[in-house]
């Protein structure tokens, strides 16, 4: 763990002297024309998701949040800020503020590592937790969607930063990190509201949700023939992390799970 968080600091400095670097340009690079409409009403969309699924387990629990500790505190305030992230960007863009765009897009190469950080000592912290409750093969099982959120946003995110000058590209790439941040909120919403709803079932309908939410968004781009490449990646991605859930309880997943346990834990 010690070395995971020496290679994020390393990232965070290399971050740094590319941030530099961009500041030195005299021009701020605007964004290509792009309706952004349909992108904002999606990104409030998701923040009252978040909200919602958050308030009844963990924002509800104000101030005294008793079963939560500090690793919860800064994981959560983490996401919530990729989140706001998320939502004012678009904003940003369709009032032309390309210059405050352009900021904060800077901030999330620190918040983007930090971030990672925090989901990998989450799923440590689910994982120890977890094994004193279940066996280890229904832990491990269980860790593969969480390790296959991390996999995605660390995708989506490079895709995103690689592409940054293009727009199209990049605010797609974005999507798909927000798409993935719908898993949490949505299994809290539905174990919250819904609780005829049996366990087993909860983490399939979120999956499915999330997928289908990426196979709209590629069908809406194949309709309006749109550059087909960052809706079939994503889109290819959430499909991959339905068939790890569905191989959660192979011998390869149980060694991809042990090796990640050991390495990381």
């Amino acid at each position: 763990m010690g070395k995971l968080v020496e290679y994020v600091f390393e990232v965070i400095d290399v971050n740094k002297n590319f941030i530099n670097q961009e500041m030195q340009q005299d021009k701020i690079n605007q964004p290509d024309h792009i309706k952004t409409r349909n992108i904002i009403f999606g990104m409030v969309l998701m923040f009252i998701i978040v909200h919602i699924g958050f308030h009844a387990t963990y924002i509800k629990e104000f101030p005294t949040f008793g079963k939560y500790n500090w690793l919860h505190h800064i994981h959560g305030a983490l996401m919530g800020s990729w989140v706001l992230l998320l939502l004012v960007q678009p904003i940003l863009i369709h009032k032309k503020k390309f210059a405050a765009h352009r900021f904060l897009g800077k901030l999330s190469y620190a918040i983007a590592p930090c971030m990672i950080v925090s989901m990998v000592f989450i799923a440590r912290y689910n994982y120890q937790t977890g094994i004193l409750k279940k066996s280890v093969a229904d832990v491990m099982a269980t860790q593969s969607i969480t390790w296959m959120q991390i996999v995605m946003f660390i995708l989506f995110y490079s895709l995103a930063i690689y592409f940054r000058k293009n727009t199209y590209k990049h605010m797609r790439f974005m999507i798909g990190t927000a798409i993935v941040m719908l898993g949490p909120p949505m299994n809290r919403i539905i174990v919250s509201y819904f609780h005829e709803v049996p366990t087993a079932s909860i983490l399939i309908m979120v999956l499915y949700i999330k997928t289908v939410v990426a196979a709209a968004i590629f069908l809406s781009d194949l309709m309006k023939k749109k550059n087909l490449m960052p809706g079939l990646i994503v889109l290819s991605v959430f499909l991959f992390s339905d068939v790890v859930f569905h191989a959660r309880y192979t011998t390869a997943w149980q060694a991809i799970g042990k090796f990640i346990v050991n390495t990381f834990y």
